[in-house]
């Protein structure tokens, strides 16, 4: 009988243990305090504008949005991809994909691809159809989007985010290695079963895995490194490309999601301050999630700098996923709001 309870208070220990760890790194104690970058207003009639890529030659950005909350209510709404015209005064959203001919569209991450040889641009958007997940090709001329191909393969098992060197090839995260099940509960005990890929045009090769929960992903302007948001892990990863290995972690203290560059070189950073208010968020609108924007610098020669440039507490924007950075205006989408909040720098 002494026994028995001495084995039951070790393990009630351990449970303790782990759940005051999952606490402590999901920002439930992380005190908020709003302050930064300047809010300027709101670019409204996108829902779940999770992912914005901004291509600097035109300052036209894309954004993909999905109606996410109608998915989880077994209501799905036909997402789409809206272009935006930063270099206008009150930029107005137009959607490029109204015209595509299936409805079973809900893009995630999506990725502008420059052909440095032709010119031609292609937009890459990761797909959660009802069947399985796919990547869509589309041909992109700066005011069209023109479905070329679907792409599907048994590695792309939960895709978060890709970042395209192709028109057909790209590095991709997979937030989880298989949807659902065992791999979710992983979640709350801080157990990785995110990984890196990559997919050639005919297959996917896994680079990495057991990562906590991958999430965005970024290749370096000059094309030597690869940046990886592992949200629960709390940093970025970082990794060369050829050879391929993993260099660095930066450590960033919040649930880091999507990665933007700016014209300048920094890394900006879309994340959840406290990731189990935007669970509760995403079930109830009106629970409100924290709001944070990161900027990551690379001074040469030296370790890298994480500064934070906005936090709120999920007001009038919650559970930010994005912030793409355009000469002194930063845009912010989030997961599950209706449009982009405008910061000024």
């Amino acid at each position: 009988m002494v026994w028995f309870r001495r084995i039951a208070l070790f393990l009630l220990l351990i449970a303790v243990l782990m759940v005051g760890r999952t606490l402590y790194l999901s920002g439930a104690f992380k005190r908020i305090s709003p302050g930064g970058l300047q809010a300027a207003g709101m670019i409204k009639g996108m829902m779940g504008a999770e992912d914005i890529t901004v291509d600097f030659a035109t300052g036209l950005a894309l954004v993909s949005s999905d109606d996410r909350r109608s998915t989880l209510a077994g209501n799905p709404r036909k997402g789409a991809i809206y272009q935006l015209d930063l270099q206008a005064e009150n930029p107005n959203p137009r959607d490029l994909t109204v015209n595509l001919a299936f409805d079973d569209f809900h893009p995630h991450g999506i990725s502008l691809y420059s052909d440095p040889a032709g010119g031609a641009k292609w937009v890459l958007a990761i797909n959660h159809r009802q069947d399985g997940h796919t990547v869509e090709v589309f041909r992109y001329t700066d005011s069209t989007l023109v479905h070329a191909e679907t792409l599907s393969d048994p590695g792309f098992a939960s895709p978060n985010d890709l970042v395209a060197v192709g028109p057909r090839s790209f590095y991709f995260t997979n937030d989880h290695d298989s949807h659902g099940g065992i791999s979710r509960w992983k979640d709350f005990l801080v157990i990785g079963t995110g990984q890196l890929g990559y997919y050639d045009g005919k297959q996917t090769k896994v680079l990495d895995q057991g990562i906590r929960y991958a999430n965005g992903i970024a290749r370096s302007p000059d094309g030597k490194r690869l940046y990886v948001a592992a949200c629960t892990d709390l940093s970025v990863l970082v990794y060369h490309i050829a050879p391929f290995s993993r260099v660095g972690r930066i450590p960033c203290g919040t649930g880091v999601d999507n990665l933007e560059w700016d014209e300048e070189g920094n890394l900006w950073v879309g994340a959840h301050a406290q990731m189990l208010a935007f669970l509760g968020h995403a079930g109830d609108p009106a629970k409100r999630s924290p709001s944070e924007v990161l900027q990551i610098s690379f001074p040469v020669g030296k370790a890298p700098i994480v500064r934070q440039r906005y936090l709120s507490d999920g007001n009038p924007i919650s559970g930010s996923s994005v912030a793409a950075p355009y000469r002194g205006k930063v845009y912010v989408g989030s997961v599950f709001e209706d449009g982009s909040l405008l910061l000024t720098l």
